[in-house]
């Protein structure tokens, strides 16, 4: 069970990696676009619950314990892979990159804060945190690493109680 959940998520790291490589290569201010990100979300969620269902195929049947395993292995080995790609993107290869998206960033961010109405203090004040920290950080990358693996995790838990079939059920 956990070779196959490291195979496909050596398979899904693979395709984060080259959608990465892809879209940097193409315009890399297309990683600002939510679009980006729901095609992100959608390949990571199916490769989840590929891994779940490949490891009750094989095991006639799994546990719910077995089908979280799976599903985090695959999810967490191909999501390090993506993220070790965008490290070596944005912050070995391209680090100017980085800073131009985190400026663009800044831009959008001020403006849906002024589209919420707030005042021109709470604006500059949120403005000026923002800006002392880059989100193509090295810390920046992690601390996304494991918060989208904790929510990922929170789908994954789904999944596992809606794929669990016990080995005498199947």
């Amino acid at each position: 069970m956990k070779n196959l959940s490291i195979e496909i998520g050596y398979k899904l790291g693979g395709v984060l990696a080259l959608s990465t490589i892809l879209v940097y290569a193409i315009d890399f201010k297309l990683f600002l676009n939510p679009m980006f990100g729901g095609f992100f979300f959608i390949i990571v969620v199916c490769a989840g619950i590929y891994s779940t269902i490949q490891s009750r195929k094989i095991n006639n049947g799994a546990s719910f314990k077995q089908a979280f395993t799976s599903y985090f292995i695959a999810i967490a080995v191909g999501y390090l892979l993506g993220n070790l790609t965008t490290v070596l993107v944005f912050v070995i290869i391209d680090p100017e990159a980085a800073k131009v998206l985190d400026e663009e960033m800044l831009i959008m961010t001020k403006e849906m804060l002024e589209g919420f109405g707030l005042s021109s203090d709470m604006i500059a004040l949120s403005m000026d945190e923002a800006s002392k920290k880059s989100n193509f950080s090295l810390s920046s990358i992690a601390m996304q690493y494991v918060g989208n693996l904790v929510f990922f995790s929170l789908i994954g838990l789904l999944t596992s109680l809606i794929c669990k079939r016990d080995k005498t059920e199947a």
